[in-house]
């Protein structure tokens, strides 16, 4: 329940601080005198944009903030979800600084709008004349069916097993879309491997063939090079290792007698050693190294093959072709695959048909156990409602072989105003009035099997008065028994019923203008229901029937 409101800085309001009970709670006040702006603050809280242009004072912050007892409602899982602390008592906090930017707080702990929402929808349902048009709306006249039938926890189930389902379908489609792709591209990627197996592209073919090619194209100068080189080394006179062999023997003598000497003979012998290597290599090149026209060709032509399937195939090397080709192979290979996967999909898609429709039979067969029972009391809650001849009618069209979020059933509300008229859509016969007082019915209704957060009635009692009025306001009482509700109204029979009301009255000063509120004594409350009796200045007469009104 709602124990405390705090806002500071919101529209006319610079400051007040509004204590409600666990039961009946009134507000009343003038037209103008700023009740719409309770509402605005408290939607605040509960997760609605907020606007720079609702700041009293421009240079100021605004802060709106709710104090809330959580002790009787399940909802630690919440906290728990959200890594918020939890305790019996929680505060929702707003503030709008300035700037324009605004902030959301959950004990304290910052959060974003979504969170604020979603618990704030737990804590409070504000019932407007706005909201009365939800009555016309299919998906809000099946929740009614399922609350009544206690149908929630089964269909939270159904709806998850429904997403299951949906996600399969999904699935299926985009498996089927591709395998028919993948069988147009079949023919053409068979034709690509033959291609690359054919020409059967090796790893570093491209490196040892680039080289054989740069051998070939220069052999008579490779050739010619390595045999002048062979000749300078191993000519029989004049060649550099003959020349070392002659040294060698001159200093033979002279190394007998210099250490010095003795140390250079070995490092010419090591120098002949390998100069002798030398000119076996270069004799050795000299005669493999032939001209050979037609290997040439056989290598610039492979070397060329291999050159176009790269460009063809948009890779730089023998390494990425046949990665390519690798590539091709799996593609080729999963077209089989994805059949296998299509059948499975398939039925695991049937699978979950049979159990969701399993499912959605049992929520429409208690929805349909419930209907005659909803039907009943709501007419016996509308004969208290000051409309004894109205009665609605719940229509059930059970769909066949198909389903939607909420299962196989479509529900409509119908709606007789009189005696002898015939159910039609509520849109279509139903009065602002009529709307206002079905929907307190509904609402009384379903608080019977389920624990609601603080109802808030805002003015739903626009276009009606007398003892419908009366009526009304004693049906918000008992409801008011088992919850708590919040009340704005202009009719002085509700506000005769109120546990605790307030009055929001408008101070006009020089310069500003200021909305209060305050909590009435008996005596006050006399005044405030006379004064909505009859106006000013009430007379004893009308003083003494707000009394009666009051009780």
């Amino acid at each position: 329940m709602l124990k405390e409101l705090h806002i500071r800085n919101y529209a006319i309001i610079k400051e007040v601080d509004i204590t409600f009970n666990n039961k009946l709670n009134i507000i009343t006040g003038e037209t103008g005198a700023g009740k719409s702006i309770l509402m605005g603050a408290l939607g605040l809280i509960l997760g609605e944009r907020a606007d720079t242009k609702s700041l009293m004072n421009a240079d100021d912050k605004c802060v709106i903030e709710g104090v809330f007892d959580v002790s009787t409602y399940s909802i630690k899982s919440y906290f728990d979800q959200n890594e918020l602390d939890y305790d019996n008592t929680c505060i929702l906090r707003r503030e709008i600084a300035p700037n324009g930017k605004s902030r959301a707080f959950i004990n304290d702990t910052p959060v974003n709008l979504n969170q604020l929402k979603d618990l704030g929808s737990q804590l409070v349902d504000i019932v407007s004349q706005h909201q009365t048009l939800d009555l016309n709306n299919s998906d809000f006249q099946l929740s009614i069916v399922d609350a009544i039938a206690d149908n929630n926890p089964d269909l939270e189930q159904y709806k998850q097993s429904y997403k299951q389902y949906k996600q399969t379908e999904k699935l299926l489609a985009e498996l089927i879309e591709r395998e028919a792709k993948a069988k147009t591209d079949e023919d053409y990627l068979q034709f690509i491997l033959n291609e690359l197996n054919e020409v059967n592209p090796l790893p570093n073919e491209q490196e040892e063939l680039e080289k054989q090619l740069e051998i070939l194209s220069n052999a008579e100068t490779i050739q010619q090079s390595a045999g002048v080189a062979f000749g300078a080394l191993n000519a029989d006179e004049q060649g550099v290792i003959e020349v070392l062999r002659e040294i060698k023997t001159n200093l033979n003598n002279g190394s007998k007698h210099h250490i010095g000497l003795q140390d250079l003979l070995k490092r010419i012998d090591s120098s002949m050693i390998e100069l002798k290597d030398i000119a076996a290599e270069l004799e050795n090149i000299a005669e493999q190294t032939q001209a050979n026209p037609n290997e040439l060709e056989r290598i610039d032509a492979r070397l060329q093959l291999l050159f176009n399937l790269q460009k063809k195939h948009r890779v730089t090397n023998n390494t990425e072709l046949i990665a390519f080709k690798n590539e091709v192979e799996v593609k080729l290979n999963n077209i089989g695959s994805l059949s296998d996967e299509i059948v499975n999909t398939q039925k695991i898609l049937n699978d979950l048909k049979l159990h969701i429709s399993k499912q959605a039979k049992q929520l429409s067969d208690k929805r349909t156990k419930a209907i005659p029972q909803i039907e009943k009391r709501v007419n016996e809650l509308l004969v208290q409602v000051q409309m004894p001849d109205a009665h609605i009618k719940i229509s059930q069209h059970v769909l066949s072989d198909t389903f939607n979020t909420n299962g196989i059933d479509q529900i409509e509300l119908l709606f007789a105003a009189n005696k002898g008229s015939s159910f039609q859509p509520i849109n279509k016969v139903a009065s602002g009035g009529e709307l206002s007082r079905l929907m307190l019915c509904i609402k009384s209704l379903i608080s019977d099997k389920v624990a609601l957060p603080t109802i808030v009635f805002d003015e739903i009692d626009t276009g009606i008065s007398g003892e419908a009025a009366m009526k009304v306001s004693n049906v918000m009482k008992q409801h008011s028994a088992k919850h708590q509700v919040i009340a704005i109204t202009h009719l002085p029979q509700i506000a005769g019923k109120a546990d605790t009301h307030l009055l929001v009255y408008k101070n006009n000063n020089k310069d500003t203008t200021q909305t209060y509120i305050k909590t009435l004594s008996t005596d006050e409350r006399v005044g405030e229901i006379a004064r909505m009796l009859h106006g000013e200045n009430p007379s004893a007469k009308v003083l003494e029937a707000a009394k009666e009104l009051i009780g």
